[in-house]
């Protein structure tokens, strides 16, 4: 299967769509971050490939977002007066009011606004943010490297399925989860360790004029044809949806599909 993918991509029509991206422009502004966390440093310098963009800026939300969320604690200190119960609660109400601003991540009941530290921490930002005034979370923004984890690990692939990606959901099954991009026009298959097994490139360089229309709805078959371990059910969902041509088609015919 994987060579098969591969030898789809490599007919894919040009595009540099993703460059021209918020979320490209938004990794190239912010990418020096990066190099602030030892753990993640590797994520600096992965090229133009959207799909590490995608994991780096997963990284580079959630260390903003522990900066800009602790400053405003920190301005907020003079809300709460001693022994007030009142100041303390519009302390709480204004913090969540700010909070809800920022890109997060819902599990469950819970929202993650700093994927790349633990949920037990992540709850402290939400439920107890007087506490990021305090030590030892006080000193968080000036120096959490040694705190992080490793956010796809940790949150799986659902981390992909929140406000710091733009990929949409398509499908799960069991430990794998099915995403597509608009910009790149890519579906990733993306395992519980928030990794990619698979990307299926769309429309290739055959064809003319892409039909762009009810993407979702089109992709839906080719997802469980991918799912369903289904090489030729693949191949005829590509086809009959418009994302490979008949040219493509006949080109792998004559590869001897099977052997792909």
């Amino acid at each position: 299967m994987r060579k098969l993918l591969n030898y789809i991509a490599s007919k894919a029509k040009k595009r540099n769509n993703f460059e021209q991206s918020e979320e490209y422009h938004f990794f190239i502004e912010n990418r020096h971050l990066l190099l602030k966390i030892p753990r993640f440093a590797y994520l600096y310098d992965v090229g133009r490939e959207p799909f590490n963009i995608f994991r780096a800026n997963i990284v580079l939300y959630g260390s903003l977002n522990s900066v800009y969320l602790e400053n405003e604690a920190e301005n907020l200190k003079s809300y709460i007066k001693p022994n007030s119960k009142s100041s303390h609660a519009n302390f709480l109400k204004t913090f969540r009011e700010i909070i809800s601003e920022q890109p997060y991540f819902q599990e469950g009941q819970e929202k993650i606004y700093i994927p790349i530290f633990s949920r037990a921490l992540n709850q402290i930002y939400y439920e107890n943010p007087e506490k990021l005034l305090t030590y030892p979370y006080s000193g968080l923004k000036d120096s959490f490297k040694d705190i992080v984890v490793d956010p796809f690990d940790t949150y799986g692939n659902e981390i992909y399925d929140s406000h710091f990606t733009r990929l949409v959901k398509i499908k799960s099954v069991e430990k794998e989860a099915a995403f597509f991009h608009y910009d790149t026009n890519t579906i990733y298959f993306i395992n519980d360790q928030g990794r990619l097994d698979a990307s299926i490139v769309l429309f290739d360089r055959y064809i003319r004029h892409p039909n762009y229309s009810h993407m979702l709805e089109r992709i839906y078959p080719v997802v469980d044809a991918y799912f369903n371990f289904d090489r030729e059910a693949l191949i005829r969902a590509l086809n009959e949806n418009g994302f490979i041509s008949s040219h493509l088609l006949h080109l792998i015919r004559f590869h001897d599909w099977a052997k792909l």
